[in-house]
């Protein structure tokens, strides 16, 4: 497939890596540099809206280290402990005003961390596919 050229500068450490790389793998550099590229950068849907699109991006960014301990973040324990009293609570209609308060918070930072779950998790398993496909190629 053609490909559009594109001038890049990096490091000479990073270069040295970039050859050591591919000096082992037996290819050029320009394979190693577009190898990692599609690797690290999720294949997004075009259906995306532009705040999630957005946040994928900046997620992308991240090593599968750090995505794979945001994929497995939790509430704290003692959150999570007052998150299901209040659950409970709310179900059964018994919140006072300032429990009602706190229970919509917490359900604000139980969704956000699920989204951010979800987002880490959906790069993880595109950089699975991706590894997989190259593997597939070769």
């Amino acid at each position: 497939m053609a490909g559009i050229e594109v001038p890049l500068s990096v490091s000479k450490p990073l270069y040295q890596r970039l050859e050591k790389a591919a000096r082992l793998a037996q290819c050029d550099v320009q394979d190693i540099i577009v190898s990692a590229l599609e690797t690290a950068l999720p294949l997004l849907p075009d259906t995306l809206q532009l705040e999630d699109a957005a946040a994928l991006a900046r997620l992308a960014l991240l090593d599968d280290e750090t995505l794979q301990t945001l994929a497995e973040t939790f509430l704290p324990q003692q959150q999570q402990r007052r998150f299901t009293t209040l659950l409970r609570k709310e179900e059964e209609g018994r919140l006072n005003a300032g429990e009602r308060h706190e229970w919509e918070g917490l359900k604000h930072t139980y969704l956000r961390i699920s989204h951010l779950k979800a987002k880490a998790q959906f790069i993880l398993d595109q950089r699975a596919k991706g590894r997989k496909a190259q593997v597939d190629t070769r």
